[in-house]
């Protein structure tokens, strides 16, 4: 059996990788975060105004930078912190869960080179 005729990709229809293919899905994460926090930034501003208003204090952006930062880390903690512990938890678990799809892989694998040994020791047909 010659390779040499086998196409890398033989649909004719499939779009070339371009970046934007490949790096898509980050700029569109890029854009929903940036939007979110951008949301966040205009209310919690409009909740600082209101709140420096309501005690008769002039507004200072100088004031607002460390109370929107600390509530954006307090935000970013919680979140890393449920990351964090849901790795562990799948980490921990993948032993308990997964072992059957580990010993399928190794049986399908075993199975694989079986049949790889056996095509290499069979010799090529010609046509």
């Amino acid at each position: 059996m010659s390779y040499e005729n086998i196409e890398p990709d033989p649909r004719r229809d499939h779009p070339p990788n371009t970046h934007v293919r490949r790096w898509g899905a980050v700029y569109l994460l890029l854009i929903l975060f940036l939007g979110s926090w951008l949301g966040q930034f205009f209310t919690q501003l409009s909740e600082f105004k209101s709140d420096q208003q309501e005690h008769g204090q002039p507004f200072s952006l100088g004031d607002f930078w460390p109370n929107f930062f600390a509530s954006t880390f307090e935000n970013w903690q919680s979140e890393w912190l449920q990351l964090v512990f849901q790795a562990i938890l799948l980490l921990g678990a993948k032993h308990f869960l997964f072992r059957v799809e580990a010993e399928d892989m190794e049986r399908l694998e075993a199975k694989v080179d079986k049949i790889s040994q056996q095509l290499r020791e069979r010799p090529l047909e010609r046509t």
